[in-house]
C-alpha cells in the first residue's frame, strides 16, 4: 500500500476562524500564534492542545482569563516563545476538521503551523483515495488549498530538504557545538557567534528547525 502525504493550508470563508482560542489569540496584537504542536478531541465535547506563541504572557492570560471556552489552562515558558497547554471546549469547524482524521483513517503530521496571514498548514498522511475523500468534505466554511503532496516516506529527509540555507547553517553549528547533547554543551550566545547573527535569530530559527 503507498502511503501518501498531503501538505495544505486552511483559509476560514467566515469570521468565526477555526475555533473561538485561536481567533482570540489572532485578534491580539501582542500575541502570535507560531503553532499547534499536539491536539486531541475527548469525548466529553472539550479537547486539549499545545499552543506555540510568541508575544507577550500576560496579553495570553488576559485573553485565556476571560474566554468561556477556555476551561482550564496552564503557560508553558520555552526556549524562544512559549506554550499553553488549554483544555477547551469543543466548536465548529475544528470538530469537523479534526473528525476527518478518524473517520478516513488519517494521520495528522503535527504540528499544524500558522502562516504570516494567519492562516493553518497541515499535512496529513494516508491512503490516496482517503485523502481525496477527506478533501471533499472539508466543511464548507474552510477552503483547503493545496501547497505539497508526494509519496510518504519517513525517512526521506523531506524535513530537512524544506530548509533554507540559513536554518541548515544554523542547525549545523548547533549540532556541532553540541546544542542537542545531553546535558546540552552549547548555547544560544555561541551559536550566533559562530553564525554571526543575534541570539534571537538563533531562537527563531531553531524554533522553525524543530517544527
Amino acid at each position: 500500500m503507498t502511503m501518501r502525504y498531503f501538505t495544505f493550508t486552511l483559509v476560514p470563508l467566515e469570521e468565526r476562524d477555526f475555533h473561538p482560542l485561536t481567533a482570540a489569540f489572532q485578534a491580539h496584537p501582542d500575541i502570535r500564534p507560531e503553532g499547534i504542536p499536539y491536539i486531541n478531541l475527548l469525548e466529553d465535547d472539550t479537547g486539549v492542545a499545545l499552543f506555540g506563541l510568541r508575544g507577550s504572557e500576560p496579553a495570553v492570560s488576559e485573553v485565556l482569563t476571560g474566554h468561556d471556552d477556555a476551561l482550564e489552562w496552564e503557560l508553558i515558558p520555552g526556549d524562544a516563545g512559549f506554550y499553553i497547554y488549554a483544555h477547551f471546549a469543543a466548536r465548529e469547524p475544528a470538530v469537523s476538521l479534526l473528525g476527518l482524521l478518524d473517520e478516513y483513517q488519517l494521520v495528522l503530521d503535527l504540528p499544524i503551523r500558522f502562516t504570516a496571514e494567519g492562516h493553518m498548514r497541515v499535512t496529513v498522511i494516508g491512503r490516496d483515495d482517503n485523502i481525496k475523500e477527506a478533501l471533499l468534505n472539508v466543511p464548507p466554511s474552510v477552503n483547503a488549498e493545496a501547497t505539497e503532496m508526494g509519496e510518504y516516506r519517513p525517512d526521506d529527509g523531506r524535513a530537512v530538504a524544506r530548509l533554507t540555507e540559513r536554518q541548515r547553517e544554523v542547525l549545523e553549528a548547533a549540532v556541532e557545538l553540541g546544542y542537542y547533547e545531553v546535558p546540552r554543551q552549547a548555547t544560544y550566545e555561541e551559536i550566533a557567534e559562530v553564525c554571526d547573527c543575534t541570539v534571537g535569530t538563533v531562537g527563531e530559527h531553531l524554533t522553525r528547525i524543530e517544527a
